[in-house]
């Protein structure tokens, strides 16, 4: 899925996919090799407040402005609604259905917004409707991004989601077409992501982050407990939920990105207090090059790693 079309047409040396927070920016770059095969050339989060400067010292030492750019959208630069597919054939007359449907629905003009969808599986209950999941993303937003790319001398490729780029990281799994459950814990946030033969069944964004499930002493224990214990019911709903609709195993294994401390400690609270099997996603393992990724790397960059993984052209994005 992508919410531009693609920019550059010139045949390119792999991709460089880029993630702009308030801390600074994520970045993975991947080589293009036989038969479209990836290799992971380069991997880190550059803190910085200074994005345009990082990024330019970025682009003339990996020499970027030959590689696709993929911009993987922050957490906090879109909204995703999940919404009853209009009837429609046409994607210009879809677009424009779901451009009236979000009107009330997103914190900002829907007239000013990038829209893109990707389509839901059909649930197995009878008369089950037919559901899109929607992306939206404020122009202006998107549009800065665009600039700060471009005035760096990239190539922008595609404009993707944190989701989906999560997604790729799933099809690395061997029970990939099974199902997968994943779960990305960033500092203040989180994503649980349900795919089942490689599709999403199911996204949630957690309110928890890593910061608030570790009991380091800058929230009281009682708290901390709050905390986990609302991250294990969201998991244990989320899974009954996707069972309930679709043919997905119950005992499927909760599969955890690191973090960038303790992620041992967050999955024994939900192992050991709340029944919930799980284990940890060593990516260094699953990944095709000789970038060492430590549990922070990952963390902080498994989105971006995902979006240099799997690139699949949309037609006809509406902008």
């Amino acid at each position: 899925m992508q919410l531009l079309k693609s920019v550059f047409k010139g045949k390119s040396r792999g991709v460089v996919a880029l993630s702009f927070t308030a801390e600074g920016v994520a970045i993975a770059i991947s080589n293009y090799g036989p038969n479209n095969l990836r290799t992971l050339i380069f991997c880190n989060f550059i803190y910085t407040n200074k994005k345009i400067d990082s990024l330019k010292e970025l682009v003339a030492t990996h020499d970027l402005s030959n590689y696709d750019c993929h911009i993987v959208l922050a957490t906090e630069d879109y909204r995703l609604i999940t919404l009853e597919s209009p009837q429609l054939d046409d994607r210009d007359e879809m677009l424009a259905a779901i451009r009236w449907k979000m009107a009330d629905l997103i914190d900002f003009s829907s007239d000013g917004a990038y829209l893109d969808y990707y389509p839901m599986p059909i649930s197995d209950r009878a008369n089950s409707l037919t559901m899109i999941e929607v992306v939206a993303a404020p122009k202006s937003s998107v549009q800065g991004l665009i600039d700060l790319c471009q005035r760096c001398d990239l190539n922008i490729a595609t404009i993707t989601i944190q989701e989906t780029s999560l997604r790729n990281l799933s099809l690395l799994l061997m029970e990939s077409e099974r199902g997968v459950v994943l779960l990305h814990l960033q500092k203040n946030s989180g994503h649980l992501l349900i795919t089942h033969n490689n599709i999403i069944h199911l996204n949630r964004k957690i309110a928890s982050g890593f910061d608030r499930l570790n009991d380091d002493g800058s929230l009281g224990s009682e708290q901390v407990k709050i905390e986990q214990n609302s991250l294990a019911l969201e998991i244990q709903r989320s899974k009954d939920h996707v069972v309930s609709l679709y043919s997905f195993s119950s005992n499927t294994e909760l599969t955890v990105l690191p973090t960038p401390y303790n992620t041992q400690g967050i999955l024994n609270f939900l192992i050991n207090e709340h029944g919930i099997t799980a284990r940890i996603l060593d990516l260094s393992t699953l990944i095709d090059g000789s970038v060492v990724l430590n549990d922070n790397i990952q963390a902080m960059c498994a989105p971006v790693i995902g979006a240099t993984l799997h690139y699949e052209v949309v037609e006809d994005a509406d902008s």
